[in-house]
C-alpha cells in the first residue's frame, strides 16, 4: 500500500513532558510497570500537572449490572401478604351482605344515606338502574357521592376549532390570482402618477395642458374610482374586518376614500381642491401591503409543499445552561399551518389603534363641525388622513415578503410572526460535530507509521479508543481498518482528558490517541519529522505508533449559517464537538468567519453538551427541509431579523399616526385648515413611507 507523507509543520522543540510511562501504566491498572515491578500509588505531583480534571467514564455494563441486582426494588418478604388477599376475596361480599342486613336497623343514618345522594342523582341517572339486578347491598356513604361531584362537568363540551387547511390547499388558493394582483398593482402605481401630477400641476399652478384648469376635479375623480376598483381587496377586506367587529387600519382607510369621494363631488359642484391625491396614495400602499402578504404567503407555502419529511426548529429549555437553546426535530406541518395563519403583532397592535380611532375621530368632527364653517365629512376625512399611519401594514408584511423568498432558497419555511416571535429573544446556538463537517466531509490526508506494529493493528488500537469515547472520527478509521483488512480490538478501559485525547487499554496494551499537545503533555517522545499539522497521534506503551493527518473541507451552506449567526449578538454560539480536532481555529481557517464570539468550553463541558437532548420542546419556530446546519442557521437567523426590522418600521409608523393625528387636529381647532392642503398631507405620508421603507431596507441588506 502507497503511503502519502502528511504535511510536515516545523515547531519547536517539545516541552518536557507532564506524564511518564509509568504514571500511565499505573493510571490504566496495568499489572505490571515498564520495569516489571508491581504496580506503585500514582505520584500526586502528575496528577496535579494536569490542565483541567480528567473525565471518569461511567462504569462498565458488567459492574451496572451487578448494581442493579443488589438493590432489588421489590423484597421478598412482602410477597407472601401478596397473595393472601386473593384467598379472603370471596369473604368480603359477605360481609357487605351483614352490613346491607343490618343497614334497617339504623333509620337516622339509612335518612341520611338517601339524602345525600339525591344531589348526585341528577348529573348520572344512569349508575342506579344498572345495579337494580343485582344483590342488594349496602348504600353508598357520603364520601362515595362526593367523589362523584365533579360528574357534571360532563355536559361540557370542548368546541373544536376548524383545521388548518394543508400546505397544497393553502398554496393553490395563494398562488391562484397572484399574477394579475401584482399587474393591477403596477396600474394603481401608474394611476397614482398620474394623480400625483395632477396635484403638483393645480399647486404649483403649472400651465401644461390648459384643458385640464376645469377638468383637473373631474379628472381625479375618475382616477380615485378607477384605483378603487383595481384595489378592491381594500374595500373587502374592510367590509370583511368591520363585520366581524376586528376594525383595522384597512377600515379606516376605506373610510377615508368614501369620505374623500363625498368630498370630491361637493368640489366639482362648489369649486376647490379636492384630497383624491391622498386617498388614492393611501389605498395604493394598503393594497401593496396585502399584495406583500399574499407574497410571503406563496413563497412559504410553496417551500412547505416542496419538503419531503421536513424538520421544525424548537426551543428547548436546558439545552445550556445559560438559558433557552434551539434545537431541530421532526416538524409539525398542522401546526405551522395553525401559526401562519394568525394575525402578526403590528397588525393586532394595529387593530386596537383603530378601534379607538374610528370613534374618536368621529367624536371630534361632530364637535368641530358645531363651531367651524367646514363640513362634516371634510373635518372628518382630515382626522382620518392625518391618523392613518401610511406605511402601517408595509411594517411586517414588507419584511416578511424579503425574507420569506431569501429563505425559501435555502430551504426554510417562516411561520410569519410565530417565527420572529420564537428566534427574536437570546438563544443558544450549539454547534456539533455534523452541523461543521458532515462525515462525509472529513477524509484522510495520509499517514506516518513509527514503530514496529503492524499498520493495521495501529489503526485497530486507535479505532477502539475513539469507538469508546464516541469519537465521530471512529467512521474514518473504521474505513482505513476495512483497507488494511484488520482486526477489531476492544477497549477495556477508557479515559478522556480535557486536553484533547483519549487513553485506552486495548488487548492489554496502554493506547494514546489525541492531538500533538496531548502527546506531549503525557511524555510521549516525538522527533521533529513527527511533527504534523491537523492530524491524529497515537501511542502504544509511550511511544508513538502513528500519525493520521485528516483534511476538513467546508461546505458553502454551512459558511453562510456561521456568517449570520455569528454577526446577531443575541445567539449565544457555543461549539460542542467531540472531535479534538475541531477547535475555533480551524473552524475560522476552513470558512473564513470570525470566531471571537465563539465559545469553546472545556471538553467535559462539550461532552455534555453534544449528548444533551431534551426530552420536551416548546414552540416550534420554523420548518426547514432537511437536517442541515445551513437552512437551520440562516432560517434562524431570518426569523430574528423581521422581529427586529418590522418593530423598529412599525414604531416609525405609529409615531407618524399619532403626529399626524395632534397636528391635524391642532390645526383644525385653530380655523387653520387650509394649511392641511392635499399636497402637504401627501408629503407628509410620502416622507414617513420613505424613511421607514430606508429602515427595513438597511435592516435586511446589513
Amino acid at each position: 500500500m502507497k503511503r502519502r507523507e502528511p504535511e510536515q509543520l516545523h515547531m519547536p522543540e517539545a516541552e518536557e513532558p507532564k506524564y511518564s510511562l509509568e504514571d500511565i501504566l499505573r493510571e490504566f491498572g496495568s499489572p505490571e510497570a515498564a520495569d516489571g515491578s508491581a504496580p506503585a500509588a500514582p505520584p500526586v505531583e502528575a496528577a496535579q500537572t494536569r490542565s483541567m480534571p480528567a473525565i471518569v467514564p461511567p462504569a462498565p455494563v458488567p459492574d451496572r449490572s451487578k448494581t442493579i441486582r443488589f438493590t432489588p426494588v421489590v423484597s421478598p418478604e412482602p410477597e407472601k401478604p401478596a397473595e393472601e388477599p386473593i384467598k379472603e376475596i370471596p369473604p368480603e361480599p359477605a360481609k357487605k351482605q351483614q352490613k346491607a342486613v343490618k343497614a334497617p336497623e339504623q333509620p337516622p343514618a339509612e335518612a341520611t344515606r338517601r339524602k345525600k345522594p339525591e344531589r348526585a342523582k341528577a348529573p348520572q341517572p344512569a349508575a342506579r338502574p344498572e345495579r337494580a339486578d343485582a344483590p342488594k347491598a349496602a348504600p353508598k356513604p357520603a364520601h362515595a357521592a362526593v367523589k362523584q361531584a365533579p360528574a357534571p362537568k360532563q355536559p361540557i363540551r370542548l368546541i373544536k376549532t376548524a383545521a388548518p387547511p394543508t400546505p397544497q390547499e393553502a398554496f393553490r388558493r395563494c398562488r391562484d390570482g397572484i399574477g394579475s394582483t401584482q399587474l393591477r398593482q403596477w396600474l394603481l402605481f401608474f394611476l397614482l402618477f398620474l394623480q400625483a401630477f395632477l396635484l403638483l400641476r393645480g399647486a404649483l399652478d403649472w400651465k401644461l395642458f390648459p384643458f385640464l384648469d376645469t377638468l383637473s376635479p373631474v379628472v381625479s375623480f375618475v382616477l380615485l374610482c378607477l384605483a378603487v376598483l383595481l384595489g378592491y381587496e381594500v374595500t373587502l377586506r374592510a367590509v370583511r374586518d368591520l363585520l366581524t367587529l376586528h376594525i383595522s387600519l384597512f377600515t379606516l382607510a376605506a373610510t377615508a376614500v368614501a369620505l374623500s369621494l363625498v368630498d370630491a363631488v361637493s368640489c366639482m359642484i362648489s369649486g376647490g381642491a379636492s384630497y383624491c391625491a391622498v386617498a388614492q396614495l393611501l389605498l395604493t400602499v394598503m393594497f401593496r401591503a396585502a399584495v406583500n402578504e399574499q407574497v410571503a404567503r406563496f413563497h412559504t407555502l410553496r417551500a412547505v409543499c416542496s419538503f419531503d419529511r421536513p424538520m421544525g426548529i424548537f426551543t428547548a429549555a436546558g439545552l445550556a445552561r445559560s438559558g433557552n437553546g434551539l434545537r431541530r426535530d421532526t416538524g409539525d406541518v398542522p401546526d405551522f399551518m395553525q401559526q401562519l395563519s394568525r394575525r402578526d403583532f403590528p397588525q393586532r397592535f394595529f387593530s386596537v389603534y383603530s378601534t379607538l380611532l374610528l370613534p374618536l375621530t368621529l367624536l371630534l368632527a361632530l364637535l368641530l363641525s358645531a363651531r367651524t364653517d367646514a363640513s362634516f365629512a371634510r373635518l372628518w376625512m382630515l382626522l382620518l388622513f392625518g391618523a392613518i399611519p401610511c406605511g402601517g401594514m408595509l411594517s411586517f408584511f414588507s419584511p416578511y415578503a424579503a425574507l420569506a423568498r431569501r429563505v425559501s432558497a435555502v430551504g426554510g419555511a417562516l411561520c410569519g410572526w410565530h417565527s420572529a416571535k420564537t428566534f427574536g429573544g437570546p438563544h443558544t446556538i450549539i454547534l456539533r460535530d455534523e452541523d461543521l463537517f458532515p462525515r462525509s466531509h472529513v477524509t484522510s490526508n495520509g499517514m506516518k507509521l513509527y514503530g514496529a506494529l503492524q499498520p493495521a493493528r495501529v489503526i485497530a488500537y486507535a479505532l477502539a479508543a475513539l469507538q469508546a469515547a464516541g469519537n465521530p472520527l471512529t467512521e474514518l478509521f473504521d474505513s482505513l481498518l476495512q483497507a488494511q483488512h484488520g482486526k477489531r480490538y476492544p477497549a477495556t478501559t477508557y479515559r478522556i482528558y480535557d486536553n484533547g485525547g483519549i487513553g485506552a487499554e486495548v488487548a492489554g496494551d496502554i493506547t494514546l490517541v489525541g492531538t500533538m499537545g496531548f502527546m506531549r503533555s503525557m511524555g510521549v517522545h516525538m522527533s521533529l519529522d513527527a511533527r504534523v499539522r491537523q492530524a491524529v497521534y497515537v501511542s502504544v506503551n509511550g511511544e508513538l505508533a502513528g500519525i493520521f493527518a485528516v483534511k476538513y473541507k467546508p461546505s458553502a451552506s454551512t459558511r453562510a449559517g456561521l456568517r449570520s449567526i455569528l454577526s446577531n449578538r443575541r445567539f449565544s454560539v457555543v461549539l460542542a464537538t467531540r472531535d479534538f480536532l475541531i477547535s475555533p481555529d480551524l473552524i475560522a481557517a476552513r470558512y473564513d468567519v470570525q470566531t471571537a464570539s465563539l465559545i469553546y468550553p472545556a471538553y467535559s463541558e462539550r461532552l455534555r453538551l453534544s449528548e444533551n437532548d431534551p426530552d420536551h420542546t416548546h414552540e416550534q419556530g420554523a420548518l426547514i427541509a432537511k437536517d442541515t446546519f445551513g437552512a437551520f442557521a440562516a432560517t434562524v437567523a431570518a426569523g430574528n431579523t423581521l422581529r427586529l426590522t418590522s418593530l423598529l418600521a412599525f414604531g416609525l409608523c405609529l409615531f407618524a399616526g399619532v403626529l399626524g393625528l395632534i397636528f391635524c387636529a391642532l390645526l383644525l381647532i385653530w380655523d387653520a385648515a387650509a394649511t392641511a392642503s392635499p399636497l402637504n398631507l401627501a408629503a407628509f405620508h410620502l416622507l414617513w413611507s420613505f424613511f421607514s421603507s430606508l429602515v427595513t431596507f438597511l435592516m435586511l441588506r446589513f
